[in-house]
């Protein structure tokens, strides 16, 4: 069974999973979000989702309450006068000058249609609203997006100001990530079967909301028959393993993060799939992409991403630059990967077409595509 618990505010690896947690100190100077380049406005809602078949296995409670999630929703929205710009992060003052694009529970647009949606899932350690940037950017263009904190794999932090840190139990040992790689996906078959039942949990209550959401918000508004993924570091583990099981799930793309071995060995993902690397972590991955290419049972375009870092598709170069360096400049980094993931999904989503000829189209990245 699941519930959902009354709403809240807005509040060397080789490439499986880049999966340490990053310490940063308070954000110091004011921070806007770029705007999404999409025509429509951008709502967000939050709520913490409780899984009453499952224990809680992380924190205070862990055992004797139910596993509870955070999710967060982006969506189409209509303007109205009463508009509210939703908080990057209530609860945290580490986020506090941080200021994005969303409306908080605004009315979903109307005369749309239902809207794809889109799940994307963190790597470890990291929160939902780093994603920030890409969910507006597609919620502009009409996709519903939702992303989930899921207890031990990222930071859960709670409405009541509870926060669950990244477990211990997923760290890698030292010197793991260097090979061979069978342990390296043995180790995380663990919290990839975890976030893949978090996710199903999440899935399960977007049914219902589509059915029936008491606030006739998402009502008969979600298209669930076409759902797209992105998944960063360990998130693109688990959605990778989700893609491979889950019939609904029509386009996956990954930054930095691959499919679990049977997942890749036996090409169990059947659709087109866009896997995302910098061009210096490549060197240490190609041959874990290869596993995938050299195995495919449908279309993988490949994407080498200049001077990118490890997190340049999250909010955090923009929001803390010293600890997140990279070559590529944050806001373009930002918008090469708005570009991409936007054109993948409007591809497989919207048009059912191969998505190879307008990736392609991109100048600013070399596609490589394996058909």
């Amino acid at each position: 069974m699941l519930r959902m618990i009354a709403p809240l505010p807005a509040r060397l690896f080789l490439i499986s999973c880049l999966m340490w947690s990053t310490v940063v100190v308070g954000q110091p100077d004011t921070v806007h979000l770029p705007p999404p380049t999409g025509p429509l406005p951008v709502g967000t809602v939050s709520f913490e989702l409780a899984d009453t078949d499952r224990p809680a296995r992380f924190g205070p409670v862990r055992g004797r309450s139910p596993r509870s999630l955070m999710v967060q929703i982006w969506y189409p929205a209509e303007r109205s006068a009463s508009e509210v710009r939703a908080p990057y992060n209530p609860v945290s003052a580490d986020y506090r000058k941080v200021t994005g694009n969303s409306y908080l529970r605004a009315p979903f647009v109307e005369g749309s249609g239902k809207a794809p949606v889109i799940v994307v899932v963190p790597g470890r350690g990291t929160e939902r609203y780093l994603y920030t940037v890409l969910a507006e950017e597609l919620s502009s263009h009409g996709y519903v997006v939702v992303s989930v904190d899921m207890p031990g794999i990222g930071y859960t932090v709670y409405g009541d100001g509870l926060v669950i840190p990244p477990s211990k139990d997923f760290r890698p040992p030292r010197g793991m990530m260097g090979g061979p790689y069978e342990k390296v996906d043995s180790f995380f078959q663990a919290p990839t079967e975890l976030g893949v039942e978090d996710l199903t949990l999440v899935l399960r209550h977007l049914e219902e909301l589509n059915r029936a959401d008491a606030a006739n918000r998402f009502t008969g508004r979600l298209q669930l028959d076409g759902i797209g993924l992105f998944g960063h570091s360990l998130g693109g583990r688990i959605a990778g393993a989700l893609a491979a099981r889950d019939g609904r799930v029509k386009a996956y793309a990954s930054m930095e993060g691959i499919p679990p071995r049977a997942v890749r060995y036996e090409g169990q993902i059947t659709f087109p799939t866009l896997l995302l690397c910098s061009d210096g972590t490549w060197p240490y991955a190609k041959e874990n992409y290869g596993s995938m290419i050299e195995n495919r049972s449908a279309a993988v375009f490949m994407v080498l991403l200049p001077g990118f870092g490890h997190n340049s598709l999250t909010d955090n170069p923009l929001i803390y630059p010293d600890n997140f360096r990279s070559e590529i400049d944050p806001a373009t980094g930002l918008t090469v990967g708005r570009k991409l993931l936007l054109t993948y999904y409007d591809a497989l989503l919207r048009d059912g077409d191969n998505p190879g000829p307008v990736l392609k189209k991109i100048e600013e990245v070399n596609v490589r595509a394996h058909e």
